[in-house]
């Protein structure tokens, strides 16, 4: 009864990774295998990315025996071919009313051999179906539910004679019971694992399975790890440049002193060039200073930019604290700065410049309308990318939770050629993304209103110092995103850096949702076709077709020339109202109706709530909202009373 399934790539790395279970024709599967396509390329970097994921993961650390391999050779990457997959549970009832018998089976041999048609083996009138229940636990191990059975029965049919459920849809009240002798059995119990647990988990007696209602989703959670698949090599050349840092910090803060045109060519510049060092250096004034960077930059002489001037730049917005070490390992913003600069992206400010070169005043008009909405959004930019090369890769899974403090990482194991391998199951995706950067001078003075940042002296009024400011304060260059979202506000109300970087993530992460929502009419692919991925120290956060079926192709790209501004105008009005609402905004401010994404997401919907927007509590902690009126008022102002002006209803 094991069976073959096709579905495209992205939805088995989503929803049917081994482990996990389905419904389909009114029956739940569980996938047994996979079948993979050897990735045809180097693999060191992903192995690296892996291995760094695993080692982050705490709760393995206190087993016994490691369940990942220490051999590089032991790890096999590949693409998704078919995945193979099988019944689970296998206790089963008769779907006829008046008799309702329960029917167990202990494997498939078992199952096919004693009734292959699935029909009632008491009653001989209807087909069976399967109870949508099973025992789960923390360290990944699932099992069929107990069934509670006639004491001194001989054979199979008395042993299950008369044994039904009394389903009340709910693991924990539901109970069995003997319909013809009148009398209760109990609960639907439990059974003890026989798989490796933590010494806290023995420690704390957590050796028996859980219940749960198999459409409750807590029985599979898909370890996902994505990464912009750049130029690695590229990457680590680059890094021994004495500069690297500081030009790619300089990328990041747009300064004058960049090539953003040609941005190979920041690393190849000449040293101790002492004619434009004096060219810059007589400048009377910045405007002067900015126009001859220009004319440098626009001329033959681009190759010959001063690193040194590079380095002054930052070092005068940083003012002396800028933190090499953390950028040279922020791998998220090299990929930000790869996709933006070097992946034949274009900004809606280079679009609009297009138009009017090619004197065309509908598009023209157009893009000057979507650059309105990208300001009232709160947005930095936006840019199209024609290609966006990011890589999914499944590292394992857990069940009951997906957080790296309570439940275990299991590997996926395969035999390959007589020999085990832990296989790492592969999505490449090179699809059109829109990439969306929030305006940093806007998210410092949300945190300073919400009194999550303070500063001695008076606050900055550029986009670059305040995104610079946020770098150092904020700590998104420094944590994994999976270790980010997994923070809870309410955790951290007297740790004033931890909740500002909680919260400004979230803002990111709450705002890729909402124009996910809003793009789905006007991109006309469905939400889950589309992918987010999210850049923290950037505060950008890329949308992508992730569906790799010919029909999404030109989608973002058609969104992006033609329709930018209604799709950018309806998210802020997505946000605004939900279904669920005053319930909805009254809890978390996010839910099925407004904010989740079926499967998409690699979080699993945590770390999303409108308030951070529209205003309201996220968690215990009472937010102005990022298109408050009173934001807005401070940034016309460019200062604000915070401690005054400002409460929250």
């Amino acid at each position: 009864m094991v069976k073959k399934l096709k579905r495209g790539r992205s939805q088995v790395l989503f929803r049917f990774l081994p482990g996990s279970v389905f419904m389909e024709d009114k029956k739940w599967y569980q996938v047994t295998d996979m079948e993979l396509n050897k990735l045809n390329e180097k693999t060191a970097h992903l192995l690296e990315a892996v291995r760094r994921y695993i080692n982050d993961w705490n709760t393995n650390a206190g087993l016994s025996t490691n369940l990942f391999p220490e051999q590089d050779e032991l790890y096999f990457f590949g693409e998704i071919d078919q995945i193979e997959f099988s019944l689970f549970p296998l206790v089963f009832r008769c779907n006829n009313r008046s008799c309702r018998n329960v029917h167990q089976y202990f494997n498939l041999e078992d199952l096919s051999r004693k009734n292959p048609e699935l029909r009632c083996q008491f009653c001989s009138k209807d087909v069976i179906k399967q109870y949508p229940y099973a025992l789960v636990h923390l360290n990944g191990d699932l099992q069929s539910i107990n069934v509670k059975t006639n004491k001194g029965a001989k054979n199979w049919h008395e042993k299950y004679d008369g044994i039904r459920m009394r389903d009340t849809r709910r693991f924990t009240t539901a109970t069995w019971y003997n319909y013809k002798k009148q009398i209760s059995l109990g609960d639907l119990g439990t059974k003890r694992t026989n798989l490796p647990l933590t010494e806290e988990m023995i420690q704390n007696n957590k050796r028996f399975l859980g219940g749960t209602h198999l459409s409750e989703g807590d029985i599979h959670y898909p370890a996902l790890k994505s990464m912009v698949n750049l130029e690695q090599q590229t990457l680590i050349e680059r890094k021994e440049h004495e500069s690297f840092t500081q030009i790619q910090m300089a990328a990041l803060l747009q300064l004058d002193s960049i090539n953003t045109g040609n941005y190979a060519q920041n690393f190849e510049i000449e040293k101790n060039n002492s004619t434009l060092q004096i060219l810059l250096e007589s400048a009377k004034n910045e405007e002067e200073r900015r126009i001859l960077l220009k004319t440098i930059k626009n001329s033959d002489l681009g190759a010959q930019f001063l690193e040194g001037d590079i380095t002054k730049e930052v070092e005068e917005i940083f003012q002396k604290t800028f933190p090499i070490e953390t950028v040279e390992e922020d791998r998220l913003l090299h990929e930000f700065l790869f996709s933006w600069y070097e992946n034949d992206g274009q900004t809606i400010q280079a679009k609009l410049e297009e138009a009017r070169i090619n004197s065309d005043l509908v598009q023209e008009t157009s893009y000057i309308r979507a650059q309105n909405e990208v300001e009232n959004l709160g947005l930095e930019s936006v840019a199209l990318l024609e290609k966006f090369p990011v890589i999914t890769m499944g590292v394992g899974y857990t069940r009951k939770s997906f957080d790296r403090n309570r439940s275990i990482l299991n590997p996926f194991r395969k035999q390959i050629s007589n020999k085990r391998y832990t296989v790492i199951p592969v999505l490449k995706n090179d699809n059109e993304a829109i990439i969306f950067k929030l305006d940093p001078l806007r998210i410092l003075r949300w945190l300073e209103i919400n009194k999550l940042i303070t500063f001695n002296n008076e606050s900055p009024n550029s986009k670059r110092e305040a995104h610079a400011i946020l770098y150092n304060y904020l700590l998104l260059s420094k944590m994994e995103k999976e270790d980010l979202v997994m923070l809870d506000p309410k955790d951290y109300v007297h740790d004033q850096k931890v909740l500002a970087t909680i919260m400004t993530y979230q803002l990111v992460h709450t705002m890729l949702h909402m124009l996910l929502h809003a793009g789905k009419s006007i991109i006309g692919l469905d939400v889950d076709s589309m992918s987010e991925y999210i850049f923290p120290s950037a505060l950008a956060g890329t949308i992508y077709v992730s569906k790799l079926q010919g029909g999404g192709m030109g989608a973002l790209i058609a969104a992006f020339e033609n329709d930018l501004e209604r799709w950018l105008r309806n998210t802020y009005e997505k946000t605004q109202t939900c279904l669920y609402d005053p319930i909805c905004k009254g809890q978390h401010g996010a839910c099925h109706a407004c904010s989740y994404l079926k499967f998409s997401c690699q979080h699993f919907n945590r770390g999303l709530s409108r308030n951070l927007l529209t205003g309201g509590y996220v968690g215990e902690t009472p937010i102005i909202g990022y298109f408050s009126k009173e934001l807005d008022e401070v940034m016309k102002k460019g200062k604000g009373n915070f401690d005054k002006a400002y409460k929250f209803n």
